[in-house]
């Protein structure tokens, strides 16, 4: 991990969280506007919409195009296709749908949708999604916690099989699960998304390659949490400023 100006951001929202719906082009924004404080020229970012019960694609395609109607020579922004097994229950075929724009990747998020091992339709999206990623080495995007659904080992067995799809275990959480496949698998990474300052300095004594961390912020949906839930006044250039200086300063101590 090299948090040398210039850097990538790997996290990044748009999109509907709650009640609170994020704009693209303003985010992006307030992000380059940030630049100079953070040394942040290029994000890769995924739609919240896509996390919606009522969620669908033609809308979060809609947001995409929207996204990547921003302009400028300053901040590079490259987006995730959000898939949900609601996509490929409705027929969607994950390796087509990700044909619609130049996305960097799939995100996975097994918490917010149930990925059923035992449907073999969610299995022959899951296949199609890796395969994808393994063609064109893209990445995949995995949200990870600590419940039995979102451990960072839940899909250990597509890691081995399509060496190259670029892995990347959001989150680091839990931090031994994360090392441990990091450690095992050339092809995965993590990212330092919401992770509190003990479990990236853990982190860093656990993983053999620390190039193999990635920044990510998770913003601003960290702005969302420190508001709504933590009383917090930061804005939200303080917030995204804040979280990417707290790993930098973790890791250059």
């Amino acid at each position: 991990m090299n948090f040398l100006h210039p850097m990538t951001d790997h996290h990044i929202h748009i999109g509907q969280f709650n009640e609170v719906y994020y704009d693209a082009l303003e985010l992006f924004a307030l992000i380059e506007s940030t630049q100079e404080k953070t040394g942040v020229t290029e994000i890769c970012y995924s739609s919240t919409s896509s996390c919606r019960d009522d969620a669908e694609l033609k809308f979060v395609e809609e947001e995409i195009a929207y996204a990547q109607s921003y302009e400028s020579k300053k901040l590079v922004a490259k987006p995730y296709l959000w898939f949900i097994p609601k996509y490929a229950e409705e027929g969607i075929n994950a390796g087509e749908a990700a044909k619609a724009f130049d996305y960097c990747g799939i995100k996975l998020h097994p918490v917010g949708q149930n990925w059923d091992e035992e449907n073999s339709v969610h299995v022959k999206a899951l296949h199609q999604i890796f395969a994808w990623a393994d063609d064109n080495a893209k990445s995949i995007l995995i949200h990870c916690g600590t419940q039995e659904c979102d451990l960072p080992t839940r899909f250990e067995k597509f890691f081995a099989e399509y060496k190259k799809a670029h892995i990347i275990l959001a989150h680091s959480n839990p931090v031994k699960e994360t090392a441990l496949m990091v450690n095992k698998y050339k092809n995965v990474f993590c990212d330092t998304a919401c992770i509190e300052k003990k479990n990236l300095q853990k982190l860093l004594t656990l993983v053999n390659d620390s190039s193999k961390i990635l920044f990510g912020s998770d913003f601003p949906v960290t702005h969302y949490f420190s508001t709504h839930l933590f009383g917090k006044k930061y804005s939200m250039e303080e917030e995204y400023v804040k979280n990417c200086r707290l790993v930098d300063r973790v890791y250059r101590s």
